[in-house]
């Protein structure tokens, strides 16, 4: 079976858009999602931390917001495997630490994915100078093809 991978970021709202892509593309593709979402290293430790499966319910994810990283990127994830598991797409969640870009193409050469699908955000020139787009590197590293949406980012001055 194909794997399409959604990178997500645990800092921004999921775009709806990304998420009908995803979906669009899924079922083209006859294929299961991955929802990846990257988390700053920590103390030196980087690699998988979670594998989810189970979505959450979107009314419930209003109630009580998490404030620490791990929570906000858990949740994020939960929240966008609903779309996917409402239309019975095959999905689950992936949490991961490490530098966002090295870890997306590392875990579509490992899940031999055949499509990543993202995000950007729209940075100012100075962040880009400065951080460097995680986009424009997966699109120049990644060994499957790239769809971007640009619509998603949001700006980031």
């Amino acid at each position: 079976m194909n794997t399409v991978i959604m990178a997500i970021d645990h800092q921004n709202n999921l775009s709806a858009t990304i998420g009908q892509l995803t979906l669009q593309e899924a079922l083209l593709r006859n294929a299961s999602v991955v929802v990846l979402c990257c988390l700053p290293t920590e103390g030196g430790v980087e690699g998988e931390v979670m594998n989810i499966e189970c979505a959450i319910d979107q009314v419930v994810q209003q109630y009580g917001q998490p404030k620490d990283p791990l929570n906000c990127a858990e949740t994020a994830v939960r929240a966008a495997l609903v779309l996917f598991q409402q239309s019975g797409i095959l999905a689950w969640g992936l949490l991961c630490r490490g530098e966002p870009a090295a870890v997306i193409v590392e875990q579509a050469n490992k899940l031999s994915a055949s499509m990543i699908i993202m995000g950007r955000r729209h940075l100012s020139l100075f962040n880009r100078l400065f951080k460097g787009s995680v986009s424009a590197e997966v699109l120049e590293t990644a060994s499957c093809p790239v769809l971007i949406d640009l619509r998603a980012g949001l700006s980031d001055s």
